[in-house]
């Protein structure tokens, strides 16, 4: 009988065996009759402990040794046993090539390879070929050291003369290779290389959580500007390992965003402060004016009074009436003036009041500029728009294929239905958090709306991206989701389209979204390309 070949036919036959085999039906149980079904690795436990006990035993005797504990211990702080069969992996390979390798002393025993530096001096001994190397290989590995000095070797001169030593010896005729010296300039190389990767990588780790931290700084200051914090909290999650050029490419514009926009409100902000300070700054002034203006009348009008208490006819009050007259009228027409600047620097002051209040709304409504998914945290249709864009115009510029894969969850409302909208918000993180495990990382996921997402596949044909869609639905059946105390086995449909020269985006995903109906119809839970 041939093996299931969809995460649907997987699940019900390890269903089948848990039944043959009467084995409570517990997550773990379900788990590994799965892999076994599908002929994949489970995921062990890690032993912390004991790993970390045998790596305080292991001996620090040689260079050799110490660099190996402590790989040994990094790829134990790191829960990784990726890391930890790497590192073993190649200690032992060193080992046993070096024993191979390694010419016979008088006595008979076999010499420990050297992991210091030594000397520079040629070896004395006879010149013989090196029949242990293939051609081929010394082509690979000149490459190999060829492609990794300008990353690692850029601070480090010595390494870089050690790699173009090899380079250059690597490139002889083999006739000319002497054992003893490439075993030396090989074991120097490689030691060296083995700090300078240390160092990168270190660097590299440092560089990320100082931007991390300058993010996050940013946010803690500015608790009221909400698209600015929504924008740092976006590239927090941007800038977590690990990184490609692709997602520091998208950072980077990202960023360019935020400071455009940033700078772009300051200056619009501060041209309606600055209209305010200069509205309140002549109200002052048109007060006290008004109120000098107020002061001299006054003296005027008592002045009149006190003249006509001592008028003794009509001839005496006229002249008199009249300039308290002239003056009325141009206290009037003074205090009309004054009236009519305040009016004016009252409808200025609501005008910036009001400018400033849009531009707060302007910024609140920029949250939906926003390049990821606030609830999945995968890119939204703008941030997959921009992905799309940038990887149309590199296919292009270099020739290669791009693939669509449209994902649409299956019977989505029925579980809201069930166990309610919050279980199917978390669904969907379930989903995103599993495809982002599960994708290459030059593939990149979002959230076309609702419960339909799109992966973007570069340098890939339709049948490669179909093989990676149904490697992704079979660790999603691998892994059940867990609301409360229930599981439910979360599956998609999809549909996958290469895009064509020239092709709008909408054509492809049209095309990509009919191939997922045609799985929908073929009894869900499966990819077809179309």
């Amino acid at each position: 009988m041939s093996a299931p070949q969809t995460p649907q036919d997987i699940a019900r036959e390890a269903i089948k065996r848990l039944a043959a085999r009467r084995l409570p039906p517990t997550p773990d149980n379900y788990q590994t009759l799965y892999h076994e079904v599908a002929g994949t690795r489970p995921l062990q436990p890690f032993p912390l402990q004991p790993l970390r006990q045998i790596a305080q035993a292991l001996p620090e005797r040689t260079p050799a040794q110490v660099r190996f504990k402590a790989l040994f211990q990094k790829a134990i702080a790191r829960h990784s046993w990726d890391d930890l069969e790497k590192v073993l992996t190649q200690h032992l390979g060193a080992a046993a090539a070096a024993a191979t390798l390694a010419p016979p002393a008088d006595n008979g025993a076999v010499t420990a390879p050297r992991t210091d530096e030594p000397a520079a001096e040629a070896p004395t001994a006879p010149d013989r070929p090196c029949p242990a190397l293939p051609t081929d290989a010394a082509v690979h590995i000149a490459r190999i050291v060829e492609f990794a000095l300008p990353v690692l070797a850029a601070d480090d001169p010595r390494l870089h003369e050690q790699g173009q030593e090899l380079i250059l010896y690597l490139r002889l005729p083999p006739t000319d290779w002497h054992l003893p010296t490439l075993q030396r300039m090989l074991g120097d190389f490689a030691y060296r290389l083995s700090f300078a990767a240390d160092e990168a990588a270190g660097v590299r780790i440092e560089l990320l959580a100082l931007l991390r931290q300058v993010f996050e700084h940013i946010d803690a200051i500015s608790p009221d500007n909400p698209w600015l914090r929504q924008q740092m909290q976006a590239l927090v999650r941007a800038a977590e390992p690990p990184l490609s050029q692709r997602r520091l490419e998208d950072l980077k514009g990202r960023l360019k965003d935020v400071i455009v926009k940033q700078a772009q409100a300051r200056e619009q902000t501060l041209q309606a402060q600055e209209l305010m300070r200069q509205t309140l700054a002549t109200f002052l002034e048109r007060l006290a004016e008004t109120t000098v203006a107020s002061t001299q009348y006054h003296a005027k009008f008592e002045a009149c009074a006190q003249r006509l208490e001592h008028a003794q006819s009509l001839a005496d009050m006229a002249p008199v009436v009249q300039e308290a007259i002239q003056a009325a009228r141009a206290f009037a027409t003074d205090t009309q003036r004054i009236s009519d600047e305040l009016t004016d620097l009252r409808d200025r002051a609501q005008r910036a009041e009001a400018e400033v209040q849009r531009l707060r709304r302007e910024l609140d409504q920029m949250a939906d500029l926003v390049t990821h998914d606030l609830l999945t945290g995968v890119l939204n249709r703008k941030g997959l728009e921009s992905a799309i864009d940038r990887e149309t115009r590199r296919a292009a510029r270099t020739g290669t294929r791009i693939c669509l894969a449209l994902l649409d969850v299956d019977d989505f409302k029925q579980l809201n239905d069930t166990l309610g909208h919050l279980a199917g918000d978390e669904a969907l993180r379930h989903l995103a958090d599993v495809a982002r495990r599960s994708l290459r990382p030059q593939d990149t996921i979002g959230r076309y709306g609702g419960e339909e997402f799109i992966i973007v596949l570069p340098d890939t044909d339709a049948a490669t991206a179909a093989q990676v869609v149904q490697r992704l639905q079979r660790d999603l059946s691998a892994h059940l989701f867990l609301h409360g105390e229930q599981q439910r086995l979360i599956t998609f449909s999809a549909g996958v389209t290469e895009m064509r020269a020239d092709e709008p985006v909408q054509a492809a995903i049209a095309r990509a979204d009919a191939a997922m109906y045609r799985a929908k119809r073929a009894g869900k839970n499966r990819v077809v390309v179309g």
